[in-house]
């Protein structure tokens, strides 16, 4: 069973149980030429760009390439430059950076982000592989298989960052209260997992949401290790859809360079 780390992280633990449950829902995304990604994106959640341009700056062009006039925000390029890491599990990126610039809010980071590009500048010597989950369609997967686990996901509020026990700057003192399966305004369906949820301040239920959170874990753990992986080149651009795909890598060791982008589109909120 799952189990909660010094920092309050909550770790899964891979079952047998439910391995042909989650089998089937990973996703490795085909590689594509601009003028494909939007369609490919669309159908698969995920799509390479084999081609783009050199340097970071690529980025915010694969963007407008890929969305087009639905592009609606981007925020800075993260270079993300290491030399060795462990596991990172699956997860949906989106972080609360809100700064104050001379009287004018500014937001740095954005928990709507529906768009995600990594770029690959330089692949780690051993290990780094990256790994895709549809959570669409591992929802629908544990609608029959788990549907009380797939009630809670769909129904319950949690608080999202509530198990830091150091938390870092940017995550709010203030309990953020949300549900991990929403919907947009438009309907379109979100699906998310941050390690530190728990249950939301005074719930009635908190034993067994945390049970759930525990079985939730368990299975994001298992789909992990059934899932296949695959390898980003030098150069190669990869663009998820960050409302429907949790993503993560491999540990790895060796120089592993990227650059990540987040983006707001017209179909975030």
């Amino acid at each position: 069973m799952a189990h909660r780390s010094p920092s309050g992280r909550r770790i899964g633990a891979v079952r047998a149980e439910l391995t042909d449950l989650v089998r089937g829902t990973g996703v490795v995304p085909e590689r594509a030429s601009a003028a494909e990604a939007g369609a490919l994106l669309a159908r698969d959640g995920a799509v390479v760009l084999a081609e783009p341009g050199p340097g970071p700056e690529a980025l915010p062009v694969v963007a407008a390439q890929v969305w087009g006039d639905r592009l609606r925000q981007l925020f800075t390029v993260r270079p993300l430059r290491q030399t060795a890491g462990e596991l990172l599990a699956l997860h949906s990126d989106g972080a609360y950076v809100v700064v104050d610039d001379h009287g004018t809010r500014v937001d740095l980071r954005s928990l709507h982000e529906d768009g995600l590009l990594q770029r690959c500048v330089h692949p780690a010597a051993v290990g780094g592989d990256s790994f895709l989950v549809d959570g669409y369609a591992l929802l629908d997967a544990l609608a029959d298989g788990l549907p009380e686990l797939h009630a809670f996901l769909t129904g319950v509020e949690v608080d999202y960052f509530g198990g830091w026990v150091d938390p870092p700057r940017e995550v709010p003192r203030t309990p953020l209260v949300r549900r991990l399966v929403e919907h947009t305004r438009s309907g379109r369906r979100v699906v998310r997992h941050s390690e530190t949820a728990v249950p939301a301040p005074r719930d009635p239920g908190a034993a067994g949401h945390d049970a759930c959170l525990d079985l939730w874990a368990d299975v994001l753990a298992t789909v992990t290790e059934v899932t296949p992986r695959f390898r980003l080149d030098a150069g190669e651009v990869l663009v998820v859809d960050n409302h429907r795909l949790l993503h993560g890598r491999d540990g790895f060791t060796g120089r592993r360079d990227m650059d990540v982008l987040t983006v707001l589109t017209a179909d975030a909120w």
